[in-house]
């Protein structure tokens, strides 16, 4: 789900005293996921008046719209879904669940975090497992008026765990097939059919031209040849709209041609298909099939660059994509970004494998592969430059490396591709490309621990490991097992990460990596931190930092005097912690480390705020979001030194400047679209005492107040 604002360009004097500003938790916007309501769509006014009678029955609308592809089962619903929109306003979810596609659909586990995600619920309380997930799911929708749009459905069993439980909500599903279980489960049955001849006429005229089908009888041929089928209408306009010499009685007559006399929805369209793919120029042709073997429909120019295996400077692509678009083969869901109808992109799959040799489709995936992780490095380079990664190694290395002017370039383009980096990463995984695979999963380390996307991090990181074991590479295998075991522990799940971390520590031991064993330590200890073993975490880490004391490391050293300073703070050591701390904090400045020397810097501010020393706290904090602010990249961390700052207001007695803090948090929170975290900080805001008793400092379980992930390292 992209579409989100990025950026650590949100500073302190941007609000000012005691100005009222609505927080994207405090009048969170209701989620707006449909995709835009189709420009031609046209009739339907049957189905249409039986979706209309399933509102206002005081039970919940459930449709499933059953029909074979390029029917316009998605538009219908879509449609429809905005023109009652008035009808949910609590907000309409959409998903794509792939049913359509040769690999695995998306299952309800993956679904159902994004979903209460989108709806306000903080990923903390978001269960691992799918009956848990579904039970809060249904709790949260109990009494909402929401719309669900489950698109590409492939079995009943994907459906009912994402229906929305409410009287006055409403689910609607498409699906090729008739998954009749759901009439079980209140179901109401809507079969789309093609056309007919007259709303197909009409369709025709509408992306056509009107003037352009004059001659009726011509265009009821060319609709006939097209099945009536909405989709192949479509690109059958495109034809004339791309050839101004034909007419529609010269298109309908090479449609017919193509379709030998065969009357079946399946030959007209591919019919239609094959007719614009005949027509494309060489080049578009070529870029057409081979972007089939993209793994999702969707995608960016870069991507669609490395198919095409032309230098950047090269301006045949932005050329063949609009060639593509013309014909109606591709459409432009935003700038810069390309969809295919699945329907389209298997045609388009199929010609490659009919037009290309078994070489050039295998060396297209491996190009687009190594495209991908290309530009994942060097944005994971810029958001963490001081990390150490094993030199990247690529099948067909991309001809210059992709530059990101900020770190918050870097991060939205990782945030936007994160469908197609994982899609990618799973198609290298099921093709033997080991080596792409666990190496794109290293990559997405700086997503991952920026934007805490537990259950893709852990689903990469495990399927990485699988990909390293499968090449032989043991360091790639214990960095993986190091990162995957940080999943598990940001998810709660301490005992996977534990497990985890003792085979990454057992490979190291085995390979003879001091530095690693040491590095495996500190993630131990951090894992002890957050289950509430102080004692455990602090013991753990003085380990780590012999160790890395005795082969001179004295950058580990230094992130691990942070975290042992922050554990004796949580302890009540508060002298101890605060020479740590201040050791720390020193050593990473010297090392040229400013993102870890500003978390040193938060964690003393935390530290002399738990010793009572306020002011000492403010300046502390306040100087950790200057510094912080200044370096760009993880937004959330500036979220939770906002968030921190409003909470010391608080404890002073300022709830003026509580309120404003809080509002600060609020819109780094919602810019970044964590809206749960924005929730959070909305419900601080609005319940403010103006007259709070004295704490005792930040909370030790606070949402966001612990060392966060990138405090750990992989290798």
């Amino acid at each position: 789900m992209s579409g989100r604002v990025y950026g650590p360009s949100i500073q302190a004097g941007a609000i000012h005293g005691n100005i009222h500003i609505s927080t994207p938790g405090a009048h969170r916007l209701p989620p707006r996921q449909l995709p835009p309501d189709p420009r031609h769509f046209t009739n339907r006014s049957r189905l249409l008046a039986r979706l209309d009678g399933l509102l206002g029955s005081g039970t919940r609308a459930f449709a499933l719209l059953s029909g074979p592809a390029g029917v316009g089962k998605t538009s219908l619903a879509v449609h429809w879904l905005h023109r009652c929109s008035d009808q949910f306003p609590d907000g309409q979810l959409y998903v794509d669940l792939r049913g359509h596609e040769a690999g695995d659909p998306v299952a309800p586990s993956v679904v159902l975090p994004w979903f209460l995600r989108a709806l306000g619920v903080e990923p903390e309380r978001v269960p691992a497992e799918l009956p848990e997930q579904a039970a809060l799911f249904r709790t949260v929708t109990a009494d909402r008026r929401i719309a669900v749009l489950c698109d590409n459905a492939v079995s009943a069993a994907q459906i009912r765990p994402l229906a929305p439980a409410g009287p006055a909500g409403a689910c609607v599903v498409t699906s090729r097939w008739r998954l009749a279980s759901l009439l079980l489960d209140g179901a109401d049955v809507l079969h789309v059919e093609p056309l007919d001849t007259a709303s197909a006429v009409e369709l025709l005229g509408k992306v056509a031209g009107r003037d352009r089908v004059a001659d009726d009888a011509a265009a009821q041929r060319l609709v006939h040849s097209c099945g009536h089928f909405p989709l192949a209408i479509c690109v059958g306009a495109a034809l004339l709209t791309t050839r101004p010499d034909w007419n529609v009685a010269s298109a309908a007559d090479g449609l017919a041609a193509l379709r030998s006399g065969r009357p079946d929805e399946e030959v007209s369209m591919t019919a239609s298909l094959d007719q614009s793919y005949a027509l494309l120029p060489g080049h578009a042709a070529r870029l057409y099939r081979r972007l089939g073997l993209h793994p999702t429909p969707g995608f960016g120019t870069g991507a669609a660059q490395a198919v095409a295996a032309t230098p950047p400077t090269v301006n045949d692509v932005p050329r063949c994509l609009a060639a593509l678009v013309e014909a109606n083969l591709l459409t432009t869901p935003a700038a810069g970004r390309y969809a295919f109808h699945d329907l389209i992109q298997q045609h388009a799959r199929t010609r490659a494998e009919l037009d290309e040799t078994p070489s050039a489709c295998r060396e297209t995936v491996a190009r687009v592969a190594d495209d991908y992780l290309s530009r994942a490095n060097e944005a994971d380079r810029l958001l963490h430059p001081k990390r150490r990664r094993p030199p990247a190694a690529y099948a067909c290395p991309p001809p210059a490396p992709v530059a990101f002017d900020t770190a918050t370039a870097a991060l939205s383009w990782l945030d936007t591709e994160r469908h197609n980096l994982l899609a990618i990463q799973r198609m290298a995984a099921e093709q033997g490309m080991h080596q792409a695979n666990w190496q794109l999963a290293e990559a997405l380390w700086a997503l991952f621990v920026m934007m805490r996307y537990h259950h893709d991090w852990i689903d990469s990181y495990r399927l990485g490991v699988a990909g390293a074991i499968a090449c032989g590479h043991q360091l790639g295998q214990a960095r993986l097992r190091s990162g995957l075991g940080v999943a598990y522990r940001e998810a709660g799940r301490h005992e996977d990460a534990l497990r985890e971390f003792a085979l990454a520590g057992d490979i190291r031991r085995k390979i003879g990596d001091r530095r690693g064993e040491g590095l495996v330590l500190r993630n131990i200890a951090l894992t002890y931190r957050f289950a509430g073993d102080l004692g455990r975490a602090q013991q753990v880490l003085r380990e780590a930092l012999a160790i890395h004391a005795e082969i001179g490391d004295t950058h580990a050293e230094a992130r691990e005097y942070a975290a042992l300073g922050e554990a004796e703070s949580l302890a009540g050591k508060h002298e101890a912690a605060i020479d740590h701390l201040t050791r720390a904090r020193a050593a990473l400045l010297a090392a040229g480390d400013a993102y870890h020397a500003a978390l040193a810097q938060r964690f003393l501010g935390e530290a002399h705020w738990r010793r009572g020393d306020l002011p000492a706290a403010r300046a502390h904090l306040e100087s950790a979001l200057m510094e912080h602010d200044a370096l760009g990249g993880d937004v959330f961390e500036s979220g939770t030194l906002h968030e921190r700052l409003g909470e010391l207001a608080e404890e002073e007695g300022d709830a003026t400047s509580a309120r404003t803090s809080f509002v600060r948090a609020g819109v780094v929170y919602g810019r970044l679209g964590a809206d749960s975290a924005a929730h959070r900080v909305a419900r601080r805001h609005e319940g403010l005492d103006p007259h709070p008793a004295p704490g005792g400092g930040p909370h030790p379980s606070a949402p966001g107040g612990g060392p966060p992930p990138n405090l750990s390292e992989t290798g």
